[in-house]
């Protein structure tokens, strides 16, 4: 018995050490799209709050268009070439740096035009960070998988994106409720970026001890790896890329959903926002709970493919009526808006890590998911921050709703006319 536990612990370690990135950005991401409200005239001074706050998303996001999917070109072969294990420690170096970048750096007033070229320095080295990380962290977590337990175990991957987004929120509301609002503006909204900082510490010396994934390792010891991962998935697997990037649509549902939901109620609705964020906490929490459940589903009874195809059509159908209600939002309404958004995204969520691992081969498997992967997150994750602030700023808060409905039933036509079952896909080693 006491054998039997050892050999279970390094793939215990193994998912714990692939998941932990994960959790650290999005509880990046999410840490500063919550408190972009309150540190934005620091950076990019403005008479509008709405327009600084604006300032603030859109010279970010557009170095992410630039950088994200042009790094993850570099980055992700280095996956198939070199392992999984050494892009997982690359890129939450990287993630820590970023993170300290931005909690160091000084403010408009302190040195002027300089402020903000610090500011999107460091989200430009998390950018390089985040390009390299969902794939590593995806294809390690799922190739340490047993093959009937692949999206039970992969929605560890999501289950810690929602634990970095729920973190973020608690910490945000904490910062909120114990500080004053001028004390939070002025320095206190520095602190949860060097705790990030501090955890990437932990995180980084965790995935050096840890094995590669057995799947690579086969790779290597039989002479296989791919010299050109990115090539041969671009050339042999077109599908597969285009699958992954219309799966990632939901990149706006998540983002509203997960991150944006408070600030959009309080922009558009007046709703309190230390209210919205704990209601919020409440709904992430159900995330996370239902994702192993999905993820059981999908391993036991239904496969991938109906999950998915539910998650679409389900938004196409609601996203409007809920994001209607948040125009007067009570309690209540806020509550039942954000659980419903959750559930119906853990649907995808549960599932993704494996689709996505069981659409591509070993050989190209970090190629192919980061490429597609970093290109859809930077166009639709990237718009949604532009586009919900943009139409909040010049009175169209429903357009963002109108967004959401045709991207989603788009992908669900997508979805029943090419996405096949991957359910019992071998994960064959070239």
């Amino acid at each position: 018995m006491k054998g039997r536990t050892a050999s279970l612990d390094p793939s215990r370690r193994a998912i714990r050490a692939g998941a932990i990135g994960n959790l650290i950005e999005y509880y990046d991401a999410t840490i500063y799209s919550l408190l972009a409200p309150v540190f934005a005239q620091q950076f990019f001074p403005a008479e509008n709050k709405a327009f600084a706050l604006l300032y603030t998303y859109g010279l970010v996001v557009g170095v992410a268009f630039v950088v994200r999917p042009a790094a993850a070109m570099l980055l992700s072969p280095y996956g198939d070439r070199r392992g999984r294990r050494k892009l997982l420690s690359l890129s939450l170096f990287l993630m820590g740096s970023g993170l300290l970048i931005i909690g160091l750096s000084p403010t408009y007033r302190s040195i002027g035009v300089l402020a903000p070229v610090c500011l999107v320095l460091g989200r430009a080295v998390q950018n390089v960070s985040n390009s390299g990380e969902f794939q590593a962290a995806c294809t390690f977590i799922v190739e340490h998988s047993p093959a009937d337990r692949r999206a039970t175990t992969g929605a560890v991957q999501y289950m810690t994106a929602g634990l970095g987004i729920l973190s973020a929120t608690l910490v945000a509301t904490t910062l909120t409720a114990v500080f004053p609002k001028e004390v939070v503006a002025d320095w206190a909204w520095r602190i949860p970026f060097l705790l990030g900082a501090a955890l990437c510490l932990y995180g980084f010396r965790l995935r050096r001890t840890v094995p590669e994934s057995p799947l690579f390792t086969t790779l290597q010891s039989t002479g296989k790896v791919e010299r050109k991962p990115l090539r041969t998935a671009a050339k042999r697997y077109p599908r597969s890329l285009f699958l992954v990037m219309v799966i990632q649509f939901s990149q706006v549902t998540y983002f509203t959903w997960q991150v944006f939901l408070p600030t959009y109620a309080h922009l558009v609705g007046k709703f309190p926002l230390t209210t919205g964020l704990a209601l919020n906490c409440v709904a992430l929490a159900a995330f996370v709970l239902v994702l192993p459940l999905v993820g059981m589903v999908s391993d036991r009874k239904t496969g991938r493919r109906p999950l998915i195809i539910a998650e679409a059509l389900g938004f196409a159908i609601l996203a409007y009526p809920m994001l209607r209600l948040l125009q007067h939002p009570t309690p209540l309404t806020y509550l039942l808006v954000a659980v419903a958004g959750n559930a119906l995204l853990a649907l995808t969520y549960g599932n993704v890590a494996a689709v996505f691992c069981e659409l591509f081969p070993t050989g190209v498997r970090t190629s192919g998911v980061g490429l597609a992967y970093n290109v859809a997150v930077t166009v639709f994750g990237g718009s949604a921050p532009i586009l919900a602030t943009w139409t909040i700023a010049n009175d169209h808060p429903l357009a963002l709703a109108y967004y959401i409905v045709a991207l989603e039933m788009t992908a669900a036509i997508i979805f029943l006319a090419l996405l096949p079952e991957t359910r019992g896909t071998r994960l064959e080693t070239k």
